[in-house]
Parts: structure tokens; C-alpha cells; sequence
């Protein structure tokens, strides 16, 4: 199918800090930002403040997608408590309706069709029977007009260090669609330095610096991670290692020159032992590869960080789109998008690793590719990806 000759038209559902509309600025993407929706009212402040929409809706299961606007691209995380392996695992019987705005979803690629979506969760869907669950659903949509694949990505092998896996399913309408994106060609990049994404230390901090006896399991836990990386021959207040001080004391974790998932309820920023402080909000940003230096503050401190760690990673958005938007006609002849991580990484000397773990669904079932793996979550034989 031809180009458009007109403006990409993008819509966005459980749209948080509209990572979609930021991927496409940054790669030059022309577009109209047509809707936005959130139940969350401190959502639609920075929204309004930083990506205005033409239309907001509060309530993505109480929209009449009859009436609804067509789009483009069409990109909607919906909620991840009900299959995260830190919830309840409640999953499609989540008490507060979460788990089923899939159906709310669907509901609008059925209505509107538009020549691509993207969604993203935890990979904790990809349980067995929430899989297959989720996959059908899916790929009902339209009689199985769309060609669906999925990719699990990891921030941190594409980019920007945060350790943060998460599952994204991609659908082309068959009608529209050239055949060329694939997972297959997205190369997982040699680690990013954290000390690339955090502001100059101004000074050094001792084993004393900690956080406030106030905070309780906070400091307990940066006094005990110190304690024992100085006992295991590192030094904590020369590296970056950053700890996620805010867990309970028996599930603390560390990690060294990259950070832990940044999550909503980590929304006051993961301890950085060589600065001896928390991450700083700007700082946050990066590590979800966003650009903090023209971002208009409309929400408190706490509202941000919560967003912030509730998004996806733009990065992760920007590579698939590079890729994915050609496919289906959504950037004009000629005009050619730039992967800057992938260029980043070059320039850096950072090696391009083997492929992320991939699958495609079509009409013989569910395959699943994995280097690691013999059979799919559904049971069913893989392909396997080859390392170059």
C-alpha cells in the first residue's frame, strides 16, 4: 500500500506519559496526536502540559468506539498489576477490572482497524493459559485481518540501563502491510554505562551516607547492600551500583551500572551508592529514554515519579518504529528513520548482540522463538534464532 501524503494519525489508550508521541518526535515523525485516555487524573495534567491530544477520554471502557476516531498507529500498555509476578496474579479476574481492558482494546481495533498497533505488558502474561488467552483474543480481531508478532525486550539491551522486560505485541493489517518488520531484525546493543544518564558527582559520600532513620527499611537496606559490597571485594562508593531501597529487606536487590525496573510504587527513585543519594526525577527520565531538558512539570514530585515509572521506554518504542512504521506506509517515500541507539552504540564501540526472543502468530498457531527454548509457553515446537 501507498504512503499516506498526509500527517500519521496516533491514538493512545492506559496512555501515561504518551511514551508513543515521544518516540515519534524524536525520530521526526510527522503526526497528528488525535486521542489520549487515562483514568488517571494527574496524567492528563502532564499530558496537556507536555503532548496535548485533540481528544481526551477518561475512560477507555466506557467509550463508544462506534463514534470513536479512526487512527494510524494505535498504541494502548494496558494495566500490568493483574500479570506481574509482584501482584496478586489475579490476572483475567483482577477485582478491580483491570484485566480485562484487553477486551476494551480489542473492542477498538475491531471498530476502527487501523494499519498497525502496538500494546505492551509484563512478562508475566506470558503465563500459559493468560497467553493463550491473551493471543486469541487478538487474533479475532477483524476474522484475523491483522498479521500479529511479539518481541520481549529489555531496556537494558537496547540502550538505556534499566533492567525492564517487558512483552510487545505488534499487529499489520494484512491489507496494508509491505512485510518487512520483523523482532528478528532488532539486534539487542552491548551495555549502556548508568553513569552516562546521571548528573556529575559533586562529591563523594562516605558509609555514612544513608538515607533518613526515618525511612526505616530504606535505610536499613543501603546500610546493609553497602556492608555487603564492600565485604565482597567492590567499592560502593566509587562504582554505581544502585540498590531498590525501597523493597522489603528480604527482597532488596542490587544491580552494578544499571537499575533496578523503575516502577510506579519506586516512584521516589532507586539509591545510587557512588552519588549516596536517590535518583533524581530527570535522571528517571533518561533511564526510561526520555528527554527530561524541555519537560513542563504540572503533577507534584510524587505524581512524576509514579508516571514515570508507570511508562514505557521510549527507547524501546523508537527502535520497533523504526522498523515497524515503514511496513505499513506510515512514512513518506523517501524519508528514511534513524535507529540513534543502534547508531549510539556503534559510535561508542558497543557490540550489536544477537536478535531479541520473537514469535509470530498466523494461521498454523503460535511460534515462539527463543535461544533458550525447545517449546513455546503453549507447548508447541520453536524456531530457534541464530546468533551472528
Amino acid at each position: 500500500m501507498a504512503s499516506l501524503g498526509r500527517k500519521l494519525r496516533i491514538g493512545t489508550d492506559c496512555s501515561g506519559m504518551e511514551a508513543p508521541i515521544q518516540a515519534l518526535r524524536n525520530l521526526g515523525v510527522k503526526h497528528d496526536h488525535i486521542f489520549s485516555c487515562d483514568i488517571d487524573k494527574s496524567v492528563k495534567k502532564t499530558i496537556d502540559a507536555n503532548y496535548p491530544a485533540q481528544i481526551w477520554y477518561d475512560d477507555l471502557t466506557s467509550r463508544d468506539n462506534s463514534v470513536a476516531p479512526k487512527v494510524d498507529l494505535y498504541v494502548a500498555g494496558f494495566p500490568c498489576q493483574p500479570f506481574s509476578c509482584c501482584g496478586l496474579h489475579q490476572g483475567f479476574d483482577d477485582e478491580k477490572g483491570r484485566g480485562t481492558i484487553l477486551w476494551d482494546i480489542c473492542d477498538y481495533l475491531e471498530e476502527k482497524r487501523p494499519r498497525v498497533f502496538v500494546l505492551e505488558n509484563v512478562v508475566g502474561v506470558l503465563r500459559k493459559d493468560t497467553w493463550e488467552t491473551v493471543l486469541k483474543k487478538i487474533e479475532t480481531v477483524g476474522n484475523g485481518a491483522y498479521m500479529i508478532q511479539w518481541g520481549r525486550m529489555n531496556t537494558k539491551e537496547h540502550g538505556v540501563p534499566q533492567n525492564r522486560s517487558r512483552v510487545y505485541i505488534v499487529g499489520e493489517l494484512r491489507r496494508c502491510s509491505k512485510k518487512t518488520f520483523s523482532f528478528k531484525d532488532i539486534r539487542k546493543l552491548e551495555p549502556a554505562s548508568i553513569e552516562d544518564f546521571l548528573e556529575p558527582r559533586k562529591t563523594r559520600p562516605s558509609m555514612k551516607t544513608l538515607p533518613p532513620l526515618s525511612q526505616g527499611h530504606a535505610h536499613r537496606n543501603v546500610k546493609k547492600m553497602l556492608q555487603e559490597l564492600v565485604k565482597a571485594g567492590s567499592d560502593p562508593l566509587k562504582e554505581p551500583w544502585v540498590i531498590d531501597l525501597d523493597s522489603t529487606e528480604k527482597f532488596c536487590t542490587r544491580k552494578h551500572d544499571c537499575t533496578p525496573c523503575i516502577t510506579r510504587r519506586r516512584g521516589g527513585g532507586h539509591w545510587i551508592t557512588n552519588r549516596g543519594r536517590r535518583m533524581t526525577k530527570p535522571e528517571m527520565m533518561r533511564l526510561q529514554g526520555m528527554k527530561p531538558e524541555n519537560f513542563k512539570l504540572a503533577v507534584s514530585e510524587n505524581q512524576w515519579g509514579s508516571q514515570i515509572g508507570n511508562s514505557m521506554s521510549v527507547n524501546i518504542l523508537e527502535r520497533i518504529f523504526v522498523r515497524l512504521l515503514p511496513s505499513v506506509g506510515l512514512v513518506p517515500e523517501g524519508k528514511r528513520l534513524t535507529d540513534r541507539w543502534e547508531a549510539a552504540a556503534k559510535q561508542s564501540g558497543r557490540k550489536l548482540l544477537e536478535a531479541v526472543e520473537y514469535s509470530t502468530a498466523d494461521e498454523g498457531g503460535v511460534k515462539r522463538a527463543a535461544e533458550k527454548r525447545t517449546t513455546s509457553a503453549s507447548g508447541r515446537p520453536v524456531k530457534r534464532t541464530r546468533k551472528s
